[in-house]
């Protein structure tokens, strides 16, 4: 299943999404700690009600279970 995609950034802000991609192929959590952070943003965005910051925390969970699916796949 495809990511959501980023909800829309400023021009100057664009440089987030790259940067927060190479942060989690650095990372050295384990695919359980990457699972459980998208858990706790799920969390965090079902208690907003600023739209902006729940697709973001959305789309960020997504990225972080997709890190965890490429770990196990490399595994």
């Amino acid at each position: 299943m495809p990511a959501d995609r980023w909800p829309p950034l400023r021009e100057e802000d664009r440089w987030l999404i790259p940067a927060m991609g190479d942060r989690l192929l650095g990372s050295t959590r384990s695919p359980d700690e990457l699972r459980s952070r998208a858990s706790e943003l799920r969390a965090e965005a079902k208690q907003t009600d600023i739209k902006g910051i729940r697709e973001a925390m959305l789309a960020l969970a997504e990225r972080y279970d997709e890190a965890a699916a490429a770990r196990l796949g490399a595994r």
